[in-house]
C-alpha cells in the first residue's frame, strides 16, 4: 500500500525528533533510553494508526530495549569495557533508534520521487489553467474547500487538462490530489 501525503508527513515529524534524542546520547543523559522508549511508542502508535505492517519491526526494537533494561544483553550489542546496566540500556536504545530511523526513512524515501513528480504535475496544471482563464470562475467561491473543488471541476472539464489531472490522481490518489493542487495554487 502506498503511503498518503499525510502519512509521509506524520512519519517525517517523527524523524525530525531524532536529533533531540541523539543530543541526549551525546550529553550522556540518563534520560536517553527512556526518551528513546517514548519515541518508539509514538512511532508504533503512528504506524499502527496508519495500519502499516512495519509496526512489528518497531515493536521488536522496543522489546529489545525493554529486555536490555531488565539486564538481558542482545547478541548484536557489543560493549567495550565493563558491562553496566546503563551501558547495556543505552547501547540497546542507540541500536533501536538507528534501526527504526532507517526503517522510517525508507518508508518516506519510497514515496519521495512520486510526490516530487506530483508537485511538478500540479504546478503545470495550475499554470495552464491560469493561462486559459479556468481559475477565474473559482475566485468567487465562499470557502477554501469549495474553491479547491471548483478548481478540480474546471480542470477536469477542460479537454487539454483532464488527462493530466487523471495522471495526477493516479500518482497520489483522489484525496492527496486536492492537497497538491492547493499547494500549487498561487496565494
Amino acid at each position: 500500500m502506498a503511503l498518503s501525503l499525510v502519512q509521509v508527513e506524520e512519519i517525517g515529524d517523527l524523524l525530525q525528533q531524532t536529533p533531540r534524542l541523539v543530543d541526549l546520547l551525546e550529553a550522556r543523559s540518563a534520560e536517553f533510553a527512556q526518551a528513546v522508549l517514548g519515541w518508539l511508542k509514538r512511532v508504533e502508535k503512528t504506524l499502527e494508526d496508519n495500519r502499516l505492517a512495519t509496526v512489528s519491526a518497531v515493536a521488536a526494537q522496543r522489546a529489545m530495549l525493554v529486555q536490555a533494561a531488565r539486564g538481558q544483553q542482545a547478541a548484536e550489542i557489543v560493549i567495550a569495557g565493563r558491562v553496566t546496566p546503563r551501558k547495556m540500556r543505552d547501547a540497546a536504545a542507540n541500536l533501536a533508534l538507528q534501526r527504526c530511523s532507517a526503517l522510517l526513512q525508507s518508508l518516506v524515501d519510497e514515496r519521495r520521487p512520486v510526490f516530487q513528480d506530483a508537485e511538478r504535475v500540479a504546478s503545470q496544471i495550475v499554470a495552464v489553467a491560469e493561462a486559459k482563464g479556468l481559475l477565474l470562475d473559482c475566485e468567487a467561491t465562499p470557502d477554501h474547500q469549495a474553491h479547491l473543488l471548483c478548481v478540480q471541476r474546471q480542470v477536469a472539464a477542460d479537454r487539454d487538462l483532464a488527462s493530466v489531472l487523471a495522471h495526477l490522481q493516479a500518482l497520489v490518489g483522489r484525496y492527496d490530489l486536492l492537497v497538491f493542487l492547493d499547494r500549487a495554487l498561487p496565494r
